[in-house]
C-alpha cells in the first residue's frame, strides 16, 4: 500500500473536494485510472449539478494523482493478476476482467506474459480442491471439471495438460 501525503495544492473549491475524495478512495485500495475517474464522476454527479464543467476538474485531480504516482495502471494490473491468480483464476478470465475495467489491452497482455505463473499447476490445484478422486471420475465428471476450468479462465491446452497430470 502506498503512503499518500497531502501536498500543497493549487486547487479551487470543487477540485479540492474531488481531490480529497480521490485521496480517500486511494487510501482504501489501489484503483485504475478509469475506475477512479468513474468513481469521481459518480461522486461529483451527486454533489454538483453541471457535469460538463466538472470533467476538467476531475481530469486535473487524476493528473495530480498520476504525477505523484498514487495512481499507476501498471501496478494495479500487476496486483490484480497476483490476487486473482492466488484465488485460482486462469489467464483468460483475468485478462477479460481487466479489459472490462477499461484497461489497455497491450499493457495487460505484456504484464500477464511477464508473470512467472504456472497456469497448469494452478489449474491442477483447483481440480484437486474440487474433487477427491479424479482418476475414478467418469466421462460426465471429467466434462464438468473441464467446464469448471474453462469458466475459471484456463486455456484448453492448460486443461489438457492437467488431465495428463492425473493419468
Amino acid at each position: 500500500m502506498k503512503t499518500i501525503r497531502l501536498q500543497k495544492m493549487t486547487f479551487n473549491g470543487v477540485e479540492k473536494t474531488l481531490y480529497y475524495k480521490a485521496v480517500q478512495l486511494l487510501a482504501q485500495r489501489s484503483h485504475s485510472t478509469v475506475e477512479l475517474k468513474q468513481k469521481l464522476v459518480i461522486y461529483a454527479s451527486k454533489k454538483y449539478d453541471n457535469l460538463d464543467s466538472l470533467s476538467k476538474h476531475i481530469e486535473a485531480v487524476i493528473n495530480h494523482c498520476l504525477s505523484h504516482h498514487w495512481l499507476d495502471d501498471q501496478d494495479y494490473i500487476n496486483q490484480y493478476i497476483d490476487i486473482r491468480a492466488r484465488k485460482g483464476y486462469g489467464k483468460h478470465r483475468i485478462v477479460m476482467e481487466l479489459k472490462q475495467k477499461g484497461l489497455d489491452s497491450s499493457l495487460i497482455s505484456s504484464l500477464i506474459h511477464q508473470k512467472e505463473i504456472d497456469w497448469v499447476q494452478l489449474a491442477y490445484r483447483q481440480v484437486k480442491k474440487k474433487c477427491n478422486s479424479f482418476k475414478n471420475a467418469d466421462t460426465q465428471q471429467k466434462v464438468k471439471i473441464k467446464q469448471f476450468l474453462l469458466y475459471r479462465g484456463f486455456s484448453h491446452d492448460d486443461i489438457c495438460d492437467v488431465f495428463t497430470l492425473f493419468r
